[in-house]
């Protein structure tokens, strides 16, 4: 539920941005309404308006800039009631929702389970549903215990791990929580955070997957761009992984957020075209 809970935030931060600009446009819009009669068949439009007190009716059909201006604010009009509603809607859904992480849930369980590490409660999260996944049940048992065996995790920072994700682990970023939802939804086997030792130097990358010849290839998402220390840490990890090889348009995905977040539709699309075919 944390993961609807935030996407439910999300969803509320972009029908705001939205809200707000169609509210400053209004107020540029023109005064008055459109009218429109019709004469032998003929549509005629008319602004209708105050002037001084006064009603004004101007014709319109030599102005079709000012018709358009009006059918504009007609629009955006009706559009701000109804983001209006939605917002109203989606916060009084959000506020209802229970979090569903298992920190929470352990709350609720009996003594025996609350010393058992969060893992045993995710064992065989990739479950048999990888109906996606082509090749024979021994290769896709390998992927998926693969997925699910033990390797070298990055230690960088463990109190950024924020973010509870349904597949038992917590990641870095809202961004980097629904990657691991739609994984998740799409059954892919993966590891988060794997460290890779390159030469003398060793990085972790956000994603490891392993295709159909079991050969590793990644994916990378870079999120706070616009602060400069992040971003040279994300530049200096590009040059390494470049000289093991690892490169965009080969084993390699990067995805970055568009002011803050990522699109989840971008996601699933990723998924199902870039990470899908590989395996």
């Amino acid at each position: 539920m944390e993961v609807f809970r935030d996407q439910i935030e999300e969803m509320v931060y972009e029908q705001r941005k939205i809200l707000q600009n169609y509210t400053e446009e209004l107020k540029s819009s023109p005064d008055g309404n459109l009218m429109c009669t019709s004469n032998h068949g003929k549509q005629i439009y008319y602004h209708t308006y105050y002037a001084d007190g006064k009603y004004v009716r101007v014709s319109l059909n030599n102005k079709p800039d000012v018709i358009r201006a009006l059918a504009r604010k007609e629009y955006l009009s009706l559009a701000v009631k109804v983001l209006e509603n939605n917002l109203m809607v989606l916060e009084r859904t959000g506020s209802k929702l229970l979090p569903g992480d298992i920190s929470h849930l352990k709350e609720k369980m009996k003594k025996p389970f609350l010393t058992l590490p969060d893992e045993y409660f995710f064992h065989g999260a990739y479950g048999e549903g990888i109906y996606l996944l082509t090749g024979s049940e021994e290769g896709i048992r390998r992927h998926i215990d693969w997925g699910c065996a033990p390797y070298e995790k990055s230690t960088f920072k463990p109190e950024g791990l924020r973010y509870p994700t349904s597949l038992g682990y917590k990641v870095r970023s809202k961004s980097e929580q629904h990657i691991v939802e739609q994984l998740g939804n799409y059954a892919v086997p993966h590891r988060y955070e794997q460290i890779l030792h390159i030469g003398d130097k060793q990085a972790s990358i956000d994603f490891t997957f392993r295709d159909c010849n079991y050969e590793k290839f990644y994916w990378e998402h870079a999120g706070i761009m616009d602060d400069p220390y992040y971003r040279n840490r994300h530049e200096r990890k590009m040059v390494i992984l470049e000289s093991a090889g690892i490169v965009p348009w080969k084993n390699l995905i990067v995805t970055y957020d568009n002011d803050g977040i990522i699109n989840v539709p971008m996601i699933k699309s990723i998924i199902e075209h870039e990470v899908i075919p590989r395996l």
